[in-house]
């Protein structure tokens, strides 16, 4: 029996030619996004073209090629952007179309009050099911408000669009005209192998990534790089504008299930998805996905309702002060501002929260190499993130936490994960601008830092800390912790009562050449909230092939084996630099250290004078034990 919805349908049904033709000269159309692009709509629209004139194309991102914006359709068609894809960035940037800069999560209310009025939307549709409801399926983002608020939708229906769950549907009482054609989605090319800098920041992000973590993250090199190192995480959720097919492996295998999510729990929501023919099938009639519009995926307050929240953002360029360049390069307009202003302020807002912006220090121009953090934005360069909500930069350099950082903490931290052949460069220009220190100093850059030394180890007591080579950034860390000493512990480290360590001083231990001095400092906490608890350090002197070994560790950290802990870690990288010997000076009443060295099961000598006693550790691996405890 014909139901009433069956009728209308068959009512609606006409070729694309004929749809396309109740498109008017001087309309405003919207066209469907990314891998949702009508292909049939927009082919008949551009055949079409010669018949119209001033019509206005409105999109977020176009995937395919975008013939309407070709020189030849100037007097048909012009282009508007809310988000520049690759097939309209030329026509953008010489102003054959236009750009229009909005957080995504604002941009569907400028349809629906009809400041941008839509007066015919172009969309694609999965076939209606047994309600007569057609899923938006890969792209519901702006398209549903689009389609909602246009005078004339025209729907192509696809058996191949899948059929998402959430609020993704439109009726077919919605729809003015239905063109049944069947044609493969366009895909988003799977990223390929992930260079060495993209994988070095994606491991440093997933050290940011705690169990029962909600993420958002975009597509591409970086995202996929995240994604492969979470096999080993738990019950991670995801909130995002889009996903790829990354998430779709990690939700395969189990890592992705939501469990932990304190908003949508158990389900992937998401705007739209942009990947293999594999994600679109994973994508239908899945109800461990949701699908939502952009005004309600990218709404900052509905972010923030996860707790946990991680938001992965990538930038183009970052001022010294924290300021985040992403949708231009210069006067050259590249991408748009999309969901990253409203991912990284709803990241902020939540608990826990930790907005991240993602980059290799430099990138590859034109002109050559450059580095992507900069002493000044490049001229006309549009700021995307201000310097007041910029919290994590990372790069494969490590990362650096500015928020509530004062401008020359920034700045060092920021150049501390510049590209080692830019920081030189950057410090000078930071004193320049009196941004930073007068008399700051850089290490002398004869080996790179050694990231091989980075590790986590678990204390006696089960606790775990981070220990790393220290860095020139370190320095307001280490002055608190040097005043937090206890007048004892100051007096054994450095054998009198020492009472204050100014900056000039204090850089002096912060900056070592990691070839002739090393020192490591043990770090609790994550960036934002660490703090160093101890530090250990060696000075080779090549005369002798020895070095002068020392380090201290926070009296509320005392007794739990970080002694050992450094001890053990500058004797390895001591023995794989080939030092014959470590030297130190120690005082008598420092029974703890003294216990270090002995119980080492390093050939270990002592002789005591004027009131010092003088230890000589072997590292000669031929003498030298593993340590028994």
């Amino acid at each position: 029996m014909t139901t009433k919805w069956q009728e209308r349908y068959a009512d609606k049904v006409v070729t694309a030619a004929d749809a396309v033709g109740r498109i008017k000269p001087g309309n405003r159309v919207f066209f469907g996004s990314a891998c949702g692009e009508p292909q049939a709509l927009m082919r008949a629209m551009t055949e079409a073209g010669g018949g119209l004139s001033d019509t206005e194309v409105v999109q977020v991102l176009t995937l395919g090629l975008a013939p309407y914006a070709a020189p030849k359709y100037a007097a048909n068609f012009r282009a508007n952007a809310f988000f520049i894809g690759n097939s309209l960035r030329e026509a953008v940037n010489e102003a054959r179309a236009d750009y229009t800069p909005i957080f995504l999560s604002k941009l569907p209310a400028l349809f629906k009050t009809r400041r941008i009025p839509i007066d015919v939307a172009l969309v694609m549709v999965s076939p209606p099911d047994e309600h007569g409801f057609c899923s938006l399926g890969v792209s519901v983002d702006i398209t549903k408000s689009a389609a909602e608020s246009a005078k004339i939708l025209i729907a192509q229906a696809n058996k191949h669009m899948p059929r998402a769950h959430g609020d993704c549907f439109l009726h077919v009482s919605q729809i003015d005209c239905l063109v049944e054609h069947d044609e493969p989605l366009l895909e988003w090319p799977v990223a390929g192998e992930a260079d060495e800098a993209t994988q070095k920041v994606a491991q440093h992000i997933a050290r940011l990534v705690p169990d029962g973590a909600t993420m958002q993250l975009g597509i591409g090199r970086m995202p996929d790089a995240v994604l492969s190192l979470l096999q080993k995480k738990n019950d991670i959720g995801i909130h995002t504008e889009m996903f790829s097919d990354g998430v779709m492996r990690l939700a395969e295998a189990g890592v992705i299930n939501g469990r932990r999510k304190t908003f949508h729990p158990d389900k992937i929501v998401g705007s739209f998805a942009a990947g293999s023919e594999e994600l679109f099938r994973f994508l239908d009639d899945n109800p461990q996905i949701e699908m939502h519009p952009s005004e309600y995926t990218n709404d900052p307050t509905v972010i923030a309702r996860h707790d946990g929240m991680i938001a992965i953002n990538s930038a183009i360029e970052i001022d010294l002060t924290g300021q985040i360049v992403a949708d231009s390069i210069g006067q050259w307009f590249y991408s748009g501002i999309g969901g990253h202003a409203d991912f990284i302020r709803g990241a902020a807002m939540a608990k826990n929260g930790k907005p991240i912006i993602a980059m290799p220090s430099t990138a590859e121009t034109k002109d050559g190499i450059v580095s992507r953090i900069v002493s000044s934005l490049s001229e006309s360069a549009g700021v995307t993130t201000t310097r007041g909500d910029t919290h994590y930069v990372v790069t494969e350099y490590g990362v650096a936490y500015l928020h509530g950082r004062n401008l020359r903490e920034r700045a060092m931290s920021l150049i501390n994960i510049a590209h080692p052949d830019y920081r030189s460069e950057l410090l000078h220009a930071a004193k320049q601008r009196h941004i930073v220190y007068a008399n700051q100093i850089l290490p002398p850059m004869r080996v790179p830092y050694p990231s091989q030394y980075e590790t986590t180890v678990t204390l006696k007591d089960e606790t775990e800390v981070f220990v790393r080579p220290i860095c020139p950034d370190d320095e307001p860390m280490m002055k608190e912790m040097f005043y937090s000493f206890s007048e004892r512990t100051r007096y054994l480290r450095f054998h009198g009562p020492m009472k204050a360590l100014p900056h000039n001083r204090l850089q002096v231990f912060c900056n070592v050449d990691y070839s002739e001095e090393m020192a490591l400092i043990s770090i609790v906490g994550e960036p934002g909230e660490e703090e160093v608890v101890a530090v250990g350090r060696y000075l080779h002197d090549a005369a002798d092939n020895s070095a002068e070994v020392a380090f201290t560790v926070r009296d509320d950290w005392q007794g739990k084996g970080l002694g050992t802990c450094l001890f053990d870690h500058l004797v390895a990288i001591g023995r794989e630099r080939g030092i014959e010997k470590f030297i130190a000076e120690v005082l008598p009443e420092n029974i703890p250290m003294l216990n270090v060295f002995h119980h080492s099961n390093c050939h270990v000598t002592t002789t005591t004078e004027s009131g010092v006693v003088h230890v000589t550790i072997v590292l000669n691996p031929e003498v030298d034990q593993p340590r028994e405890d």
